[in-house]
């Protein structure tokens, strides 16, 4: 691209979803029912280590 052509038009953003959003409360709505089957918890991690093998392990934390 020359640095003289015009740049090309910029399309305007979604709007962001709100708290009223329909599909915003469906997955509010499913979240609580999935912590509410899980008695208010997290899911545990699960491995294929034993407990042994994990002695003197520093943890990490993953960001996904």
């Amino acid at each position: 691209m020359c640095i003289f052509q015009k740049p090309p038009e910029l399309k305007p953003l979604p709007a962001t979803p709100t708290a009223q959003d329909k599909d915003v409360q469906a997955r509010a709505a499913a979240l609580q029912q999935q912590l509410a089957g899980n008695d208010g918890t997290a899911n545990t991690v699960k491995t294929d280590l034993a407990p042994s093998a994990l002695v003197g392990q520093r943890k990490v934390l993953l960001g996904v």
